[in-house]
């Protein structure tokens, strides 16, 4: 009678601290890094095979089992960066959101586009890094389509990670994407670029590209190092590029998102044309940008327009193939004259415009802040993106949907409870072949069994090395799949 009377509400209060984690003060947990996870494989602009991978930050001792997830991606204007590139805003913000208590997930993706034929007098060495010479697109249908294939991956890793929820005690129900530069491009089409019809007219079949100009480079972030191509033949080849969703880990779940974080990104007027807000799904959205941002315009216009456009040193601009675009001000104006706009919040730093009439000491300032294309304090970004989405965080989900339609599943029932080292397993769903697997709350797995012949109840028995606390004990059967909280005490 004593061990009931105690045992009982520490359940419940186990259970109470799972519900309501903070997850907006810093520091909270240490934090494990999964280095280089594969979630797919996919063709580059060239058609090239892509092995895609992703770094997956797990917090320490905290005992929620349904944790939000945070999807990041790096910038790098679909050339280059990378998923634990040290110097990006990415990295620090997997830190600070896994010390919250999120698991959080920085993914590569695949990164290029086709060149043009021909440039007069491209940037590059001896004025300029030799990196600069990639920067000369075919057209203005290229950026759009390194778009495309960008969010397709990232959605292929969001729908990995869901369907690996119990392994990494996630919430599927409570997931988020964010990124900066590109990566908030990126982020900002996961999150809206969800119907047939959305798709750009760009991302169809096309001609071939053009053979490159000789004195351009064919130079893209891979694997988190450098690759240099050359293209000929069907490399050049522009191909249908499949539907908005990609064909990465069609595995019952989806891509949705509760909430998108955009760092000093934007969208094609692709987005405005095909009206991407639409949809039951449309997740919160939070904007951050410098008024005064000389790689990606606050407001209207070209990536790089300021710098190509004044500072370019003498060398053929390269920003009129890029596409229009709109900045994260454009996209609040777009938000603010929608009849029922998504919930959004803007985190603007103004700063002084580019000076066109004092050209040569303006793109001497700009060099010296980075063209105002930074996160600025990260720590300051860190605090405020986690408050916006604390309510989504925090807030009550179905952690067992992932995405498809859902019938409300059967009771699982297991006893006793607390256990000691096995409990019993009831639910009409156990039958035939059945796998049962025992978590922790750090995502760790630290038992299994697999039986063959089930009839609606499974023993499960677990060692003497698993130590007192809560676990998570998940199954997947013929008739389906579920889930129990069990206590071991002993």
């Amino acid at each position: 009678m004593t061990g009931r009377s105690l045992t009982l509400p520490l359940l419940f209060l186990l259970s109470q601290a799972a519900c309501t984690q903070n997850y907006v003060t810093p520091d909270q947990f240490a934090f494990r890094v999964d280095s280089n996870l594969v979630y797919g494989t996919a063709p580059n602009y060239l058609g090239v095979p892509v092995t895609l991978t992703l770094d997956l930050y797990k917090p320490i001792g905290n005992t929620d089992d349904a944790r939000p997830l945070l999807v990041l991606v790096h910038g790098g204007s679909w050339l280059a960066g990378c998923k634990n590139d040290g110097n990006s805003g990415v990295v620090g913000l997997a830190r600070a959101f896994a010390g919250r208590g999120y698991v959080v997930a920085s993914v590569n993706y695949r990164l290029g586009y086709q060149k043009a034929a021909y440039v007069p007098t491209p940037a590059g060495p001896p004025v300029w890094p030799g990196a600069y010479l990639s920067l000369y697109a075919a057209d203005t249908l290229e950026m759009v389509r390194a778009l495309y294939r960008a969010q397709q991956d990232v959605k292929g890793a969001i729908r990995w990670l869901k369907a690996r929820a119990d392994i990494d005690s996630t919430c599927a129900d409570k997931t988020f994407v964010g990124g900066e530069s590109a990566g908030g491009f990126n982020a900002l089409a996961v999150g809206f670029l969800d119907r047939p019809e959305e798709k750009p007219a760009s991302c169809g079949d096309l001609p071939d590209a053009p053979v490159p100009g000789a004195n351009l480079l064919n130079q893209t972030g891979y694997a988190c190092g450098l690759q240099t191509w050359t293209p000929t033949g069907t490399m050049l080849q522009r191909p249908d590029l499949g539907p908005v969703d990609g064909t990465l880990n069609l595995n019952g779940t989806d891509a949705r998102v509760r909430g998108v974080v955009n760092l000093f990104g934007g969208v094609p007027t692709d987005a405005i044309a095909l009206d991407w807000w639409q949809g039951v799904d449309t997740p919160s959205v939070y904007l951050f940008h410098q008024s005064c941002d000389g790689i990606v315009p606050f407001n209207v216009g070209r990536p790089y327009q300021t710098m190509s456009g004044y500072c370019n040193l003498g060398a053929t601009p390269w920003h009129y193939t890029y596409p229009i675009i709109l900045g994260s001000n454009a996209i609040k104006a777009t938000f603010e004259a929608m009849p029922d706009p998504p919930n959004f919040t803007t985190d603007f730093i103004s700063c002084d415009p580019f000076n066109s009439d004092i050209a040569v000491i303006d793109c001497i300032r700009y060099g010296n802040n980075g063209s105002y294309h930074a996160p600025g304090n990260l720590v300051q970004r860190a605090a405020n993106i986690a408050a916006f989405l604390e309510p989504l965080a925090s807030g009550p989900s179905n952690c067992s949907v992932t995405g498809i339609a859902e019938q409300s599943p059967p009771e699982t029932r297991v006893f006793p409870q607390p256990a000691t080292d096995q409990v019993q397993v009831i639910d009409p769903r156990l039958e035939g072949k059945v796998a049962l697997r025992m978590i922790a709350m750090d995502g760790h797995m630290v038992a299994e069994k697999s039986i063959r012949d089930a009839h609606g109840s499974v023993e499960f028995t677990f060692g003497k090395e698993v130590p007192d606390g809560i676990y998570l004990l998940r199954f997947q059967a013929d008739e389906g799949m579920g889930s129990v909280r069990v206590l071991l005490q002993r």
